[in-house]
């Protein structure tokens, strides 16, 4: 299966190897293209996590760069036709990734996500609308984000994200905890602007692919 998968570490060794060790429980992960981009944590990340999963690529970037930067290395680096950017404090199964790919792959959409959870089991946020004003690309910051969220439902405005994924559904923009982008539509839309350090840059290389 030739999907990349690139990971962005900073001092989160831990979160990475629970990571990887969920993923590689399902078979299928020995198919992926598994890429570590460490954003120059300064501690023993490496070591912890290569030493617990060998097979994985590890790239040192110089300094801390942020999400963008890391997630690019990464993308140059990889060589899958298509590629997926998951956060380090996910716990993927395998065999949903795989689903996911075959989805992607075998039909017209250039890039998809997946119906995030959190801990307890509810929906977490993951595809978005853009509305006027754009204050949406606000709402995945800390505090801020609360805020806004709040003053919105107090005034009954209509939420901008979508609540929950049962089925195929299209939105605006993908949440950048799990974005798979087929490499056709990387090649066309460039790579994600590293003018951003966090937060925000997933929506706007949506907007671009």
């Amino acid at each position: 299966m030739p999907l990349s998968i690139v990971i962005v570490n900073y001092r989160s060794s831990q979160l990475v190897i629970d990571c990887l060790e969920r993923l590689y429980a399902d078979p299928v992960a020995r198919q992926f293209e598994v890429i570590v981009v460490d954003n120059a944590s300064g501690d023993d990340s490496r070591n912890l996590i290569t030493t617990a999963f060998p097979q994985v690529t590890w790239i040192d970037m110089p300094d801390n760069g942020g999400f963008a930067r890391g997630n690019n290395e990464g993308i140059r680096r990889s060589s899958g036709d298509a590629v997926l950017l998951l956060n380090g404090d996910t716990l993927p199964a395998g065999r949903d990734i795989a689903e996911c790919y075959r989805r992607l792959m075998t039909s017209d959409y250039i890039a998809s996500g997946v119906q995030l959870l959190n801990s307890d089991g509810s929906h977490q946020i993951s595809g978005m609308y853009v509305v006027k004003g754009g204050l949406n690309y606000l709402l995945p910051l800390p505090f801020i984000g609360s805020w806004i969220k709040a003053a919105g439902a107090a005034a009954g405005v209509k939420k901008p994200h979508l609540a929950e994924a049962g089925s195929t559904v299209e939105v605006d923009w993908i949440n950048g905890a799990f974005l798979m982008v087929k490499r056709s539509s990387i090649d066309k839309a460039g790579l994600l602007d590293e003018d951003f350090f966090l937060y925000a840059e997933e929506a706007e290389w949506c907007s671009r692919l």
